[in-house]
């Protein structure tokens, strides 16, 4: 009786105190998955054994699971295909308990790295890059972006600079994605000093991959690649601090006591003053970016999340010249050239991107998100420099006593140059993206609506004089080399959807996995409606090899600064461009030293139309504003990784391409594209110093053949000829001062930190000079009247150093 009497009490006790009691009786357990190689590992099967409860880790490979706060031990099992199955028993007496797991390949093989990419739903054509090794790289810009120019297919001749060029295409030919949000870079830029921070902060990515071509039909409409990043979602309370002489930057990131709420915030710092100093260019050099970016999530149910993303950027660069000292040409011929300047330069750029997104996952494997994002620009460009000039032929006969010294003054003039240039841009978006599971099957679908409005005022141009006479000479008038002036505004509507569907055939040894999709847009300037079909399979031959092949349609609607013709105006029957993408690809595992390695190869074949001519200036891109072109890019890509030093990935790419263009009825036969590299090798090995495993040294090893150059005062695209090869190595060394599993007797302080590494970078390390553009000077032959023009090279930096300290917490 007392028994019974006691049961009773609780039960109306329990209804008194209402549905706060049961709340206050959860318990929260939540934490992240990853793999071997630190790679958050997606769709993991987290099952609470003697029970129906379970769940799954998302893309960035975290959980959470809520069971009875009763104090009692549970046993949780972690399990996914081609991994070893984990179990961790947890105590379920506090409201949050974090369980970090890392699980291990079931073989000891990459091979198994090919379902296990198939399951974070990244593209069959993708590749997932490691993001361990991103700080270790030795970068003179400091961005994420040096890891990826490192990749095959992937090109970039200027260190200063995040921007890339992947198999022929140009720098506005890739799409990038943060967390589902499509990422735009200023317009205005013109060089890599310029440039300052990329969007993407690296020490809040979670995942990253990539794909050179053949791409998803759920991605935008670009010709070339797609970058995906998906950043961190917080499990604890920990952050960093990393400070250098180029680059310096600062991450919080944590989570609520209730679990619901979580927050990420990075902050960046970067002047570029001291590798500017090895310039050709003597001046001041006063370049000043920073950047502030922060992830808000909030748990609005069971199964839904409301995120806010928002990051804006400043960047300031002004510019003092004052003197230019620069030898060139050949053993036969050589030149010197003498400028002062007067004047400067002053240029802004400021971003602000805010991203609004809301997830439900629903139990029954149907997934929806819906994203309002608006990207902002505010861009300035202005200079005045006046420059007087003096060129001179140098002694290059060797034993004489004048060798190296100039012999003879064969220009001489002054130019003078002036900008006004103001753009202001907005770019918002509202889209809807949707997933459905089946089984071994998927579909994906989606729709959004973007509106662009651009408002560009140009004011631009160029005086030469030449011996007393302005270039172009004319008797009667003063006249301008150049000349830029227009005030444009446009106002743009994009509209787009997609469908796709994925399955798996025989699943198991031999699988075989297929994805094909469509996708349609709408642009209202052009007018046009154009449907994209694209398709990819991968076979899983054996668990040390698999092949795929991918393809497709992918147009790319003009963005502004490709309406615009030379002049300043619009087109307005511009139409987009058009490629037709053919990529076949060999995954190969195998073992060496004990030690697993990956092989892979892909030949791929762009079939190019519809495309808007274009020059290369530093990292400006010239439109013609023209539809006038077509021709192809073909080209093999092979990388070889693995752990060359046991616990220190590697890899070497080597890439071979042919990209050609061609101009009907204007010019005759094919020439090649801007962006046409021949071949490119890149090397990335990392090793420890022996019997110090504390200390680890990085080289990056890069070289390209050079590109074609076509003078600014020449429109014939197929007169050309090639920057010389672009040859450099970047060393970097580390050293790991404190590490989570050490601790210090006499300074105590420092066991509050994870851990604290210094390390020193040396960029350019054999001093080469590289070319990335040419300074154009025309002279004027007062006897004759006629003009000639000279190429002189613009160097990247020299030789120059990096120290740098970060610490975790």
């Amino acid at each position: 009786m007392f028994r019974v009497t006691r049961i009773l009490l609780l039960f109306f006790t329990a209804l008194a105190s209402g549905h706060e009691c049961f709340a206050f009786q959860e318990s929260v357990i939540k934490g992240t998955v990853k793999d071997s190689t630190g790679v958050p590992v997606e769709k993991v099967s987290i099952k609470l054994l003697s029970t129906a409860s379970g769940t799954y880790t998302d893309k960035s490979g975290t959980f959470s699971l809520t069971v009875p706060k009763d104090g009692k031990e549970r046993i949780l099992s972690f399990s996914c295909v081609g991994y070893r199955t984990e179990t961790r028993s947890v105590v379920c007496d506090r409201e949050i308990i974090v369980v970090n797991i890392i699980i291990r390949e079931q073989v000891s093989t990459i091979g198994e790295v090919t379902v296990n990419a198939e399951k974070r739903n990244i593209g069959i054509a993708s590749v997932l890059i490691p993001i361990k090794d991103i700080n270790l790289l030795p970068s003179a810009s400091g961005s994420f972006e040096a890891i990826l120019k490192t990749m095959p297919g992937t090109s970039s001749n200027n260190e200063l600079s995040s921007q890339y060029s992947v198999r022929g295409g140009n720098y506005d030919e890739n799409l990038v994605y943060v967390n589902d949000i499509e990422i735009f870079r200023p317009f205005l830029i013109r060089s890599g000093q310029q440039e300052g921070l990329s969007f993407i902060n690296s020490d809040l990515i979670a995942s990253v991959s990539f794909s050179s071509g053949g791409f998803d039909a759920s991605y935008g409409d670009k010709m070339s690649s797609v970058l995906d990043i998906t950043y961190r979602e917080p499990i604890s309370n920990k952050g960093s601090v990393s400070a250098g002489l180029l680059t310096s930057s600062a991450h919080l990131e944590g989570v609520s006591n209730s679990g619901r709420l979580t927050w990420l915030i990075g902050t960046r710092y970067k002047s570029s003053r001291l590798m500017l100093k090895t310039l050709d260019s003597k001046g001041d050099y006063q370049p000043v970016f920073a950047d502030i970016q922060s992830i808000i999530s909030y748990r609005t149910g069971r199964f839904s999340t409301l995120s806010f993303l928002v990051s804006y950027s400043s960047n300031t660069y002004n510019f003092i010249p004052q003197s230019r000292v620069s030898t060139f040409g050949s053993e036969v011929m050589a030149y010197r050239l003498y400028v002062l300047f007067n004047g400067g330069e002053k240029d802004f750029y400021n971003t602000l991107n805010t991203n609004l997104m809301w997830e439900l996952n629903g139990q029954n494997k149907f997934t929806h998100k819906i994203l309002l994002s608006s990207f902002s620009t505010n861009e300035k460009e202005t200079f005045d420099i006046r420059g007087s000039y003096n060129l001179n032929t140098l002694d290059k006969i060797v034993g004489s006593e004048n060798f190296s010294d100039s012999l003879m003054n064969i220009g001489v003039g002054s130019f003078l140059t002036h900008a006004r240039n103001r753009l202001s841009a907005v770019i918002q978006s509202v889209s809807y993206r949707g997933r459905k599971e089946w089984g071994n099957a998927e579909l994906y679908f989606g729709v959004k609506a973007r509106n662009e409005r651009f408002h560009d005022r140009i004011k631009e141009w160029t005086m030469i004089d030449s011996a007393g006479f302005s270039v172009p000479a004319s008797p009667t008038s003063l006249t301008m080399s150049s000349l830029i002036a227009a005030d444009n505004r446009l106002n743009n509507w994009l509209m787009t959807a997609y469908l796709e569907s994925s399955g798996k055939i025989f699943p198991g040894k031999h699988q075989l996995t297929i994805k094909a999709g469509i996708r349609g847009l709408y642009d209202s300037f052009t007018n046009e409606l154009l449907i994209s079909p694209r398709v990819s399979s991968n076979l899983v031959i054996n668990p040390k090899i698999s092949v795929w092949i991918a393809g497709g349609i992918y147009y790319q609607p003009p963005l502004y600064r490709e309406m615009r013709f030379p002049d300043g105006s619009l087109n307005n029957e511009i139409h987009s461009q058009k490629s037709i993408h053919t990529v076949l690809g060999l995954n190969f595992d195998f073992k060496a030293w004990e030690r697993p390695f990956r092989l892979r190869t892909e030949v791929y074949n762009k079939i190019l139309s519809n495309v808007i001519p274009y020059k290369i200036d530093n990292v400006r891109l010239i439109y013609s504003g023209e539809n006038n072109a077509r021709g192809y890019s073909r080209g093999i890509d092979v990388r070889l990784n693995g752990e060359f030093v046991p616990g220190a990935e590697s890899w070497i790419s080597f890439s071979v391409m042919d990209s050609k263009l061609e101009i009907p009825h204007v010019i005759d036969g094919k020439f090649p594209s801007p962006s046409d590299q021949t071949v490119s090798v890149n090397v990335f090995f990392q090793d420890y110093l022996p019997g110090y495993p504390t200390w680890r040294a990085h080289v990056n090893i890069a070289y390209a053949t050079g590109l074609p150059v076509i003078s600014p005062f020449n429109n014939h695209y197929d007169q050309y000829h090639r920057l010389p090869s672009y040859r450099r190595v970047d060393l970097g060394i580390t050293k790991i001062i404190k590490s989570k599993n050490t601790s210090f007797s006499s300074l105590k302080i420092l066991n509050h930190f994870d851990q604290i590494v210094a390390g020193m970078e040396v960029f350019n390390l054999l001093d080469i000079n590289n070319t990335i553009s040419y300074f154009w000077i025309k002279t004027l032959n007062n006897l004759s009247g006629q003009s000639r023009q000279f190429a002189v090279p613009d160097y990247l930096t020299g030789r120059s150093l990096n120290l740098k300290i970060s610490v975790s917490f």
